[in-house]
């Protein structure tokens, strides 16, 4: 049996942020799969098949927008939307992101989870 909830990719290594946002997109009516890293994110990717992909960038083993990138590089990874979830603001993760054609760079610090959520329902159209 398949649900019609929309299924998020979350990559993210702190496991209290991968609980909370988990917690708050399943209670918004989300599927959650999550990743560690950027390579499990990648064979998660694969096996999940999410409607979005939510990324943190610095993370163990490969950032979060080498994850991205090599996602992009799989068969349905262009067609996916991503959005950047981080506390970095350098210019350079904000341009390699843009050039990866992620709909949304948050930062952490400065957005609440409700306006995350609200942010993947825009962009899914929900």
């Amino acid at each position: 049996m398949t649900s019609d909830k929309p299924k998020v990719l979350l990559v993210e290594d702190d496991p209290f942020m991968t609980s909370l946002l988990s917690e708050h997109l399943i209670k918004r009516g989300f599927e959650v799969a999550s990743a560690p890293d950027g390579e499990k994110a990648i064979s998660q990717f694969t096996s999940s098949r999410p409607d979005i992909m939510i990324f943190d960038i610095i993370m163990p083993r490969k950032n979060g927008i080498e994850a991205l990138r090599e996602i992009r590089g799989l068969e349905g990874g262009r067609d996916v939307p991503a959005i950047i979830l981080s506390n970095l603001e350098e210019s350079s993760f904000v341009s390699a992101a843009e050039e990866l054609g992620v709909k949304a760079y948050l930062v952490k610090a400065n957005v609440q989870l409700p306006e995350v959520v609200d942010k993947i329902k825009e962009i899914l159209g929900k």
